[in-house]
C-alpha cells in the first residue's frame, strides 16, 4: 500500500476535540499525506500545487496554516517568490508515527525553488561493463574488425 493514507477511526473525533475546522483538518490531511509520501517530518512544497489541489486561495491557505501552528500540529516557514514552503510535521496522535528525519523536497526542487540537474557518474566497472566487447563480433573476420577497430567501435 505504498503512497496510501490510513485516517484511524476516531481522527475526525480528535480533530472535533480539538476544535480543528475544516479547512484546516483538510489542509492537515493533504500534509498528512505529504509527509506520508516523502517518509519525512521535515519536507518543502509548492504553496501553488497545495492551492490548485485543494481549491484555495492563498489567504485562506495562510489562515489554515497559522491555525494548525497554533494548535500544534505543524510548524512551517513559508516560500518568498521561488523559494519554497519548509513544513515540519510535529508528533502528535493524529500523525502516524515511524518516519525518518531528513527534509525531502518536493519532486526535482529543493528548498530553494532550484532545478536540480544531475548526469550520471560512470564508475570504473560500468564503463567497462558498458563496453562492447569481442565476444559480440565472433563472426566477423578480421579485415572487418580492423575497420571497426578504425571508426572505434571495437
Amino acid at each position: 500500500m505504498n503512497g496510501y493514507q490510513y485516517l484511524e477511526n476516531d481522527f475526525f473525533d480528535l480533530c472535533k476535540t480539538r476544535k480543528i475546522r475544516v479547512v484546516p483538518m483538510l489542509l492537515y490531511i493533504y500534509l498528512r499525506g505529504l509527509y506520508c509520501r516523502f517518509q519525512s517530518s521535515e519536507f518543502f512544497y509548492k504553496d501553488k500545487q497545495i492551492q490548485g489541489h485543494l481549491g484555495l486561495i492563498h489567504k485562506t491557505l495562510q489562515r489554515a496554516r497559522l491555525f494548525l501552528q497554533e494548535r500544534g500540529l505543524i510548524k512551517f516557514v513559508s516560500g518568498v517568490g521561488n523559494t519554497l514552503t519548509t513544513y515540519q510535521m510535529l508528533g502528535t496522535v493524529l500523525l502516524p508515527g515511524g518516519m525518518a528525519k531528513k527534509p525531502i523536497g518536493c519532486g526535482h526542487f529543493k528548498g530553494k525553488g532550484v532545478v536540480k540537474k544531475t548526469t550520471p557518474i560512470y564508475k570504473s566497472y560500468e564503463r567497462v561493463k558498458n563496453r562492447i566487447g569481442e565476444e559480440v563480433f565472433k563472426g566477423v573476420p578480421k579485415d572487418e574488425r580492423i575497420n571497426l577497430q578504425a571508426r572505434g567501435l571495437l
